[in-house]
């Protein structure tokens, strides 16, 4: 799975996110005054065209960089790029949900991590099993409203075995900002370590 089809798949799902745009350049952008941006906008390949992915990206911009930012970022990529430009945020608690048809797992941390899966160790973990809490470990730093904010992820991708990244900004807002399928995600992991 391709980044740009996980976010379309968050989209399609309903799941809570980021307000996001995917654009080719920066006249294709709608009016970002109407979006709440606290920290800034944020700026990300999602694909390239005939030709190999490149994972350029900006975070914090402000506003009036943006669309300046998007046609840069699409000259280096000779006109075959898609961004998915959004606000960004900065977290008080984020994560990670592996979904498996049998059991789901959640891992977090407090404060900004990045890639949790490789980078950073986890507070917590918690392991559901047919809907109900199986294990914790580490600390218990999840709160019922996290837990409760999960839950449309997990019924909604049942049927498969994936992995969403997630997070609460220090504003309280929760978004789901990453869904890759199990397969693509450990093909990632394989490549970086070897």
């Amino acid at each position: 799975m391709k980044l740009h089809q996980g976010l379309l798949k968050i989209d399609k799902l309903g799941l809570l996110h980021p307000e996001w745009q995917f654009v080719k350049y920066g006249r294709d952008l709608t009016d970002l005054k109407k979006i709440k941006a606290y920290a800034g906008w944020t700026i990300r390949t999602m694909a390239v065209t005939g030709g190999q992915y490149k994972n350029i990206y900006a975070n914090w911009l402000l506003r009036s960089q943006v669309i300046k930012k998007v046609n840069h970022f699409q000259r280096q990529l000779k006109g075959r790029g898609l961004f998915v430009v959004y606000p960004s945020w900065r977290w008080s608690i984020g994560g990670t949900l592996l979904i498996e048809k049998n059991r789901q797992t959640v891992e977090a941390v407090k404060g900004s991590i990045v890639d949790l899966a490789r980078h950073g160790v986890n507070e917590c973990c918690y392991v559901f099993k047919k809907g109900k809490i199986e294990t914790i470990t580490g600390k218990k730093i999840l709160t019922r409203k996290i837990l409760n904010n999960l839950q449309p992820a997990i019924r909604g991708l049942n049927k498969g075995n994936y992995y969403l990244e997630w997070a609460v900004s220090t504003q309280g807002k929760f978004i789901f900002y990453r869904l890759n399928d199990l397969k693509s995600e450990a093909k990632l992991l394989l490549s970086k370590y070897g």
